[in-house]
């Protein structure tokens, strides 16, 4: 066995530039793969730790009784709507036996203004709490100052107060639900030992002002802590029997904060794997490729062991513990550059626009263990097939035959792989017209087809391609399409590599696609305003409600209308409730009505967003956390107002008042006069520029800023995809070197016969060329079919339409097939520049 690896290991010297794009190939699909897995492992690891240490002193917690199951958009947080608590609740909880202490934790929307603009931005929520005097039950720490203590004082996380450049002593303004207030910043605050509690950006105030601030009449939790020795099952039953109050053990209340934290990132968990293991998958075929062409040049060699008396598990172990050599370096180097770049992935998925949680990387055993097992696991399988296939040559056949692979493609195969093909398309079909997932599960049968049929797809594509090659190139066209046919099997499982990446590029293209035309629709479709003021954040509402009537009083403004968005439950889900003037918002935004009249609002009716008439007539009820209504449904609109956060509901903006209290506006429309456009819109800005929470967009700017919200993840997307195709490109240019060292003495006899240098890199960059051609194709028709029947099948409400971006598939396959050229360049250049005697004399 020693001898077998001293064996390999100077194989694998000797043949050190043969295995370097490999080597490489793996390394960086295993450090996709691991740092994937780190920053998953930090993301929880780092929010769990968190949490569990803020609320290390809380025993229990009070809650009001939830309405129904969270609501929120992919991504969004999910948010319940919870009854309120009574406003004595804490005293009621202090007074239960065996309850050593309790606090009030107060908590709703606050927004940090600074110099007049608000501060921060992304998926972290403007959260304003209470600060809590008992310091067993405060989550946070005073890490500089002192606490709040009258209202108009403020202390910030240092999160914050980083991103606004704010220190104790200064004085800045806070956005509520009530308006704005001034307020001075007495202390910074850290979440435990974190510097922001998981996805949020916090202003702590103090009691007497955390009801008034946050237009609240009771708390929104009371937290406990258990007199020491008293039973703690038994307390929590007591606390149980408070009317109209639920109890959640302090454990429990912890695993839910956490999941919270944790939930809208997970997504992104989702889309890293899955280029993680396309990465993967790329690399194989990187790894199969170069394994199956140095053991077809060593065939002979096998042949002359095999005849000497070496045996067949002895060639077979030979190649596997190279394989394994291999694979164990760009292992080891994949795991050290993956946990070194998990900052780069944090920079990468930062494009997104998520706040993705701060701190120490940490690295899990296990995820170094299964990202070591996946690559040195797939080099070894990767190698073994090929060298199954040549220590089961019989030694008097290899060493007769010289041949890499057998040219004629073998009909079983293909015939397999059409039948594949047709079950992964029958699969997609039925998955569509039924709109049944599980069919999907079959349509995904379309890889290992193509992984079958690819051998004859390269062979009848370079038959077809021939004549144009020719008459586009004359003879090196020829001559580069019959290298292709030649070698049916190795330019297939090239050709798979950049399948599977332009198949994701194609997928997820489709996704994001679709996804930003749902989202932006209903704005295209519906906005007849001229100016559209819009909130600071999709996730509250931030515009002061006076706004409105101070642009109404503008000499140039025609009318203007508001939006106000409130959550409630309907039918034992959250859903957002809209508010508006059921006069005058038609006339600057079409709902689409489809049944009923909107005017009929303004009398306590309710309109549904949907596509069915027949809810017409009938009754809704609908929750809220201080009351209930129940409404008839007056008139059925077919849109919304767009996004994610638009309204499923809306009642007249009185209605709305009346059940939730003063809102903020989440949108403004302006209509201005006729003929005095330029004017009126610098008026209306010159308002909006004085207003922080609000931001001013004309209809063109809004239209096209509509699915912006999805914009960063294409960014995201597109990094990814970088990644992947390169890696898929290193796979065509070690393919190409070893293919030409592989036709050496074909070469060198074109060289002798009078070839010049240039053709010969022709040739080269053609074969690259319709070989990335045919692959970039064939990946996009594959990633759009399956693309378009997994969004048509799943899309749900969110996604209603397929939207295919042509212009991006084209610009795809255009790159595709110049990548493809540019990856074969230095291998056609390093064989132009080999003497012709050396070609001719190399050992084939």
């Amino acid at each position: 066995m020693s001898q077998m690896v001293r064996s390999a290991a100077r194989s694998v010297f000797a043949s050190r530039g043969r295995f370097l794009l490999t080597g490489t190939a793996i390394t960086l699909s295993v450090a996709f793969l691991v740092a994937t897995l780190v920053l998953a492992d930090s993301m929880r690891g780092r929010a769990a730790s968190d949490i569990a240490e803020a609320f290390a002193g809380t025993d229990a917690v009070v809650q009001g009784v939830s309405l129904g199951e969270p609501g929120g958009g992919p991504g969004d947080p999910a948010r319940s709507v919870r009854q309120s608590l009574d406003p004595d609740i804490t005293e009621r909880v202090v007074a239960v036996d065996g309850v050593d202490r309790a606090a009030s934790q107060w908590s709703g929307f606050a927004k940090l203004v600074v110099d007049g603009s608000t501060v921060g931005t992304g998926t972290a929520s403007d959260v304003g709490r209470n600060w809590v005097a008992d310091p067993a039950l405060n989550p946070f720490r005073l890490a500089s100052g002192r606490p709040p203590t009258e209202v108009g004082e403020i202390v910030i996380d240092r999160s914050l107060a980083d991103d606004a450049g704010v220190a104790p002593g200064d004085v800045v303004q806070v956005l509520t639900a009530t308006g704005m207030h001034d307020a001075t910043i007495t202390g910074i605050a850290t979440f435990a030992s974190a510097d922001a509690a998981p996805l949020q950006r916090t202003v702590l105030l103090p009691d007497g002002a955390a009801s008034a601030w946050l237009d609240m009449a009771a708390p929104t939790e009371v937290l406990v802590d258990v007199a020491e020795g008293a039973d703690r099952t038994e307390v929590l039953g007591r606390l149980s029997a408070l009317s109209d109050a639920e109890v959640v053990d302090g454990p429990d209340y912890i695993r839910t904060m956490q999941d919270a934290a944790t939930s809208p990132l997970q997504f992104l968990n989702v889309f890293l794997l899955a280029f993680a293991v396309v990465a993967i998958l790329i690399g194989v075929t990187i790894i199969f490729n170069t394994f199956a062409l140095t053991v077809a040049r060593r065939r002979r060699e096998s042949g002359l062991l095999r005849a000497v008396g070496a045996e067949r598990r002895q060639v077979l172990g030979g190649v596997v513990i190279e394989a394994a050599f291999v694979g164990t370096i760009a292992t080891l180097a994949g795991l050290v550059c993956g946990v070194a770049g998990v900052g780069a992935l944090r920079w990468v998925v930062g494009l997104t626009g998520v706040s993705l949680i701060t701190g120490p990387t940490i690295v899990s055993p296990i995820s170094i263990a299964i990202a070591a097992t996946v690559g040195i696991g797939a080099t070894i399988l990767s190698a073994w097939i090929p060298a199954r296939r040549a220590a089961a040559t019989p030694p008097i056949e290899a060493l007769r035959e010289s041949a890499a692979e057998p040219r004629v493609v073998s009909r079983a195969r293909t015939a397999s792989g059409l039948v594949l093909a047709a079950a992964a398309i029958a699969g997609g079909a039925v998955a569509v017209v039924d709109s049944n997932p599980v069919w999907l599960m079959l349509a995904a049968a379309i890889v290992p087809a193509l992984v079958l049929c690819g051998p004859a797809i390269v062979t009848a594509s370079a038959r077809w391609s021939s004549p144009a090659a020719r008459r586009a190139a004359g003879v090196s066209g020829s001559i580069a399409t019959g290298n292709l046919a030649a070698s049916p099997r190795r330019s297939a499982s090239t050709a798979l590599a950049l399948m599977l990446g332009t198949a994701m590029v194609t997928v997820f293209s489709i996704f994001a696609s679709s996804l930003t035309s749902a989202v932006g629709t209903d704005v295209r479709e519906g906005l007849r305003a001229d100016l559209v003021v819009t909130s600071a954040t999709p996730d509250f509402s931030t515009i002061d409600p006076t706004l409105a009537g101070r642009i109404a009083e503008l000499p140039d403004v025609d009318s203007v209308t508001a939006l106000s968005i409130a959550e409630g439950v309907v039918a034992g889900k959250a859903q957002a409730i809209g508010g508006i003037d059921p006069t005058a918002l038609p006339t600057m935004y079409d709902l689409d009505p489809i049944a009923g009249d909107l005017a009929d609002l303004s009398s306590g009716g309710v309109a549904v967003v949907g596509d069915d008439p027949a809810r017409l007539g009938g009754t809704l009820e609908v929750e809220f956390e201080r009351s209930t209504i129940e409404a008839p449904i007056v008139a059925v609109v077919e849109r919304s107002t767009g996004g994610f956060e638009a309204p499923a509901y809306f009642v007249d903006r009185a209605t709305l008042d009346g059940s939730v209290g003063r809102l903020l506006d989440a949108q403004v429309f302006v209509d201005l006069a006729d003929g005095a456009v330029a004017d009126a819109e610098e008026d209306v800005s010159a308002l909006v520029r004085d207003t922080p929470g609000a931001f001013l967009a004309t209809q063109e700017e809004h239209v096209a800023s509509s699915g912006s919200e999805i914009a960063a993840f294409g960014n995201f997307i597109d990094g990814m995809l970088i990644l992947a195709s390169f890696i898929a490109l290193l796979g065509v240019a070690n393919t190409t070197a070893l293919a030409i060292n592989e036709r050496s003495g074909e070469i060198g006899l074109l060289r002798a016969v009078g070839a010049s240098r240039r053709e010969l890199r022709r040739i080269v960059r053609l074969e690259a060329a319709l070989l990335s051609f045919v692959a970039a194709s064939i990946g996009i028709a594959v990633g759009a079919g399956f693309g378009g029947a997994m969004i048509d099948v799943a899309g749900g409400a969110e996604i209603p339409s397929v939207v295919v971006p042509w212009l991006r598939l084209a610009v795809t396959l255009i790159v595709a097939v110049a990548a493809g050229v540019v990856a074969a360049a230095w291998p056609a250049f390093r064989v132009s520049r080999v003497p012709v005697l050396e070609l001719v004399s190399r050992d084939r």
